[in-house]
C-alpha cells in the first residue's frame, strides 16, 4: 500500500524516507516556555490501521487523509502535544513503518531507529514532533510504550496500565519521553 500524506522533517543525509509524511502545519497553538522561545504544539492523533497496527500523527490533514483515503480509525487513547520544531530541552521523536505491515513504531532513540533501519524489516518515516526530554523542558505528561506482536503503542502512564491489565498480549517496552498537556 503506498501512501502518500504531506511531508515530515528529516535529518539531511538519510536518504531513507518515505512518501508518508506529516504536514505538522494544520490546528498548531503556539506557547512560550519559561525560558524558551515559542513552540507551535501540535495535537498527537493515534489510528488504527487495517492491518491493526498502531499510526501516529501530529497533522490534523494527515489524520484525515487516513481515514478517508485508507479506512484507518481513530481511537480514544489519550494523548497530548509536541512541538512541531526543536527547542531547548526537546527530541525529536522518529516514526517507522514496519515493512511486512501497516504497523508503526515511535522511537526516541537514534540508535534505535538505525538499528532498525539496518535491520531491512523497518522504513524511516521522519520526525512526528519534538518532546521534552525530561519534566524540565516542560514535559507534562509521561508517555509510554508498548509492544505486542509487532504492534507498538504509546500511551500516558494511567492508559498504559489499563492496557497492560486489560488487554492481553502487551508488554511494555518502557518509559519513551513527555508530551506537553496544552496547546499553549
Amino acid at each position: 500500500m503506498a501512501l502518500s500524506f504531506g511531508r515530515m522533517t528529516r535529518p539531511v543525509g538519510l536518504g531513507l524516507a518515505l512518501a508518508l509524511g506529516a504536514a505538522l502545519s494544520v490546528g498548531v497553538a503556539t506557547q512560550a516556555s519559561a525560558g524558551t522561545s515559542a513552540q507551535q504544539r501540535v495535537k498527537v492523533h493515534e489510528l488504527v490501521t487495517k492491518d491493526g497496527g498502531f499510526f501516529y500523527t501530529a497533522s490534523e490533514s494527515e489524520k484525515q487523509n487516513a481515514i478517508t483515503k485508507h479506512g484507518w480509525s481513530t481511537t480514544r487513547t489519550p494523548l497530548y502535544y509536541v512541538s512541531r520544531a526543536p527547542f531547548p530541552g526537546g527530541k525529536p521523536l522518529y516514526r517507522l513503518r514496519w515493512d511486512k505491515k501497516a504497523s508503526y513504531i515511535v522511537t526516541a532513540s537514534v540508535a534505535e531507529r538505525e538499528r532498525l533501519v539496518s535491520s531491512g524489516g523497518f522504513r524511516y518515516d521522519g520526525i512526528l514532533g519534538y518532546a521534552p526530554g525530561s519534566a524540565g523542558a516542560g514535559g507534562e505528561v509521561k508517555v509510554f510504550r508498548l509492544a505486542n506482536n509487532n504492534k507498538w503503542r504509546l500511551a500516558i502512564a494511567s492508559h498504559t496500565e489499563k492496557i497492560l491489565a486489560n488487554e492481553p498480549g502487551w508488554k511494555l517496552d518502557g518509559p519513551l519521553l513527555f508530551q506537553f498537556a496544552q496547546a499553549g
